[in-house]
């Protein structure tokens, strides 16, 4: 039986769907929109079916496929959340009702449903310079990241109550080459690269708050393991899918210029939105039902991404 990924034209959804492909597995993609980034298009197109259409807004025929991904959702960066709350909040809403719907209407064995470590407390990211290791534990303990930590939140809860298998994994932050976008959607760790890559020619890099915001980030072929490796064996509950070991965004940028040698002039735009003061990720569920993995290391990470988006849009 076939595996679906819906929202395969994305980041992470266009990664898994290719994990698949490579594997041998028989793979439906479903999106919105077919992708116009050449390197999502090929995957999408050496899918073995596909299929275009809004499932927040229609039944979607899953052809009898037996596991889905969900990776769908209206996404973006804080820039874009510090705009926009209320439409991406109804938005995500109705596609995780229906992606729940349709599973449990067409008999899906296992599911795997992408919520966001913006389901934590806010209360716990509040200290500057002290990154909280954020365990699963900890979810309904406090106040979510605004309105689209609140809808993840909610989704970690359907999904322990609906009738099928459903498999919860809390994204952290995920990076990679084909994280592209317009600017204030754009997540945090391309956004670096692609202004320090800038700073090349301008001599100078603007960065959003006071570049002491702690993160941790996770190379996508990483996230892509965990992510199978969740699907496998029993239900673990919302586990987080993470990179354990936080970093300050002005570390973020010195690796990226240090790639590149260059020494551009830092300017702080604190009338900016920078999210959460600290957050990092707890693997220890993770470890504990799986086994430690050897992650790519963040500074071998931003090198690699600064390269390929040097040889993309150069």
């Amino acid at each position: 039986m076939a595996t679906a990924v819906i929202g395969a034209s994305g980041f992470i959804g266009s990664h898994v769907a290719k994990r698949l492909i490579d594997s041998g597995e028989e793979v439906l993609v479903v999106s919105r929109n077919a992708p116009t980034d050449p390197v999502r298009r090929q995957i999408w197109e050496s899918a073995d079916h596909r299929i275009i259409t809004d499932i927040s807004n229609g039944p979607l025929d899953l052809k009898g496929c037996s596991r889905v991904f969900n990776f769908a959702a209206d996404m973006g960066g804080v820039g874009y959340f510090s705009r926009a709350q209320v439409a991406p909040y109804i938005e995500n809403s109705r596609i995780t009702f229906k992606v729940l719907e349709m599973c449990s209407a067409q008999k899906v064995d296992r599911v795997f449903m992408a919520s966001s470590a913006c389901a934590y407390p806010t209360t716990l990211q509040s200290t500057e310079g002290m990154a909280p290791l954020l365990s699963e534990q900890l979810l309904e303990t406090g106040p979510a990241d605004q309105m689209y930590g609140r809808e993840k939140l909610m989704l970690c809860a359907l999904a322990a109550n609906v009738d099928f298998d459903c498999r919860v994994g809390i994204l952290h932050t995920v990076y990679g080459d084909t994280v592209i976008g317009a600017e204030h959607r754009m997540k945090f760790p391309t956004s670096i690269a692609m202004k320090a890559i800038k700073a090349c020619q301008s001599g100078e890099i603007r960065i959003w708050g006071n570049g002491q915001q702690l993160r941790s980030y996770l190379w996508i072929d990483d996230a892509v393991d965990k992510i199978i490796r969740v699907m496998s064996g029993e239900n673990p509950g919302p586990i987080n899918i993470g990179y354990q070991g936080a970093v300050s965004v002005l570390d973020v940028v010195a690796i990226c210029c240090g790639y590149l040698n260059i020494q551009p002039t830092i300017h702080f735009e604190s009338h900016q939105p920078s999210g959460v003061l600290s957050r990092d990720c707890s693997n220890e569920k993770f470890w504990n039902l799986y086994g430690r993995m050897e992650p790519t290391n963040t500074v071998v990470g931003y090198g690699r991404l600064v390269a390929q988006l040097l040889d993309r849009f150069s």
